[in-house]
């Protein structure tokens, strides 16, 4: 399972996709619009600023916006921003690996292997969906109001 912060970062830097629009977006206006504690959001925030997924505007009329265009921003480095490794054993992570301790040999180890793949998958299908493909998705699957038929 991810992270409720992750399932934040995702939801804001989705709503800055669809409202941004390019320019900048207050921080009050993404956390009450995505239901995030202001506060939390400012440390999530600054955990994406820092990995250079979003910049920040100073000013009256600042806020955040995307450090890239969302067809280059993948969930998969967002979920690696909040969550740090994929891999749900560390003997399987690519970047922090360590060994897990339980078996006599990795080479044979059928759980690790089983999990490496697991990883593998998971990451290449984190990394193929774009915040624009996500968005695409909201807008698509977003409930839209009925049609008024005059008669």
């Amino acid at each position: 399972m991810i992270a409720q912060k992750t399932r934040y970062a995702l939801r804001s830097l989705l709503y800055l996709v669809e409202e941004g629009g390019g320019g900048p977006v207050q921080l009050a206006r993404i956390a009450s619009s995505q239901n995030v504690p202001p506060k939390y959001l400012e440390l999530i925030m600054l955990d994406l600023k820092k990995t250079g997924l979003v910049k920040s505007i100073r000013g009256p009329k600042g806020g955040y916006v995307l450090a890239r265009p969302p067809e280059a921003i993948s969930f998969g480095e967002i979920v690696r921003t909040m969550e740090g490794p994929i891999a749900l054993v560390s003997c399987a992570s690519v970047n922090y690996y360590a060994p897990c301790g339980d078996c006599h040999d990795e080479a044979t180890c059928a759980i690790r292997r089983a999990f490496a793949v697991l990883r593998d998958q998971s990451t290449a299908v984190l990394d193929s969906i774009s915040l624009a493909q996500g968005a695409e998705w909201e807008e698509r699957l977003a409930p839209r109001e009925p049609l008024v038929h005059q008669a």
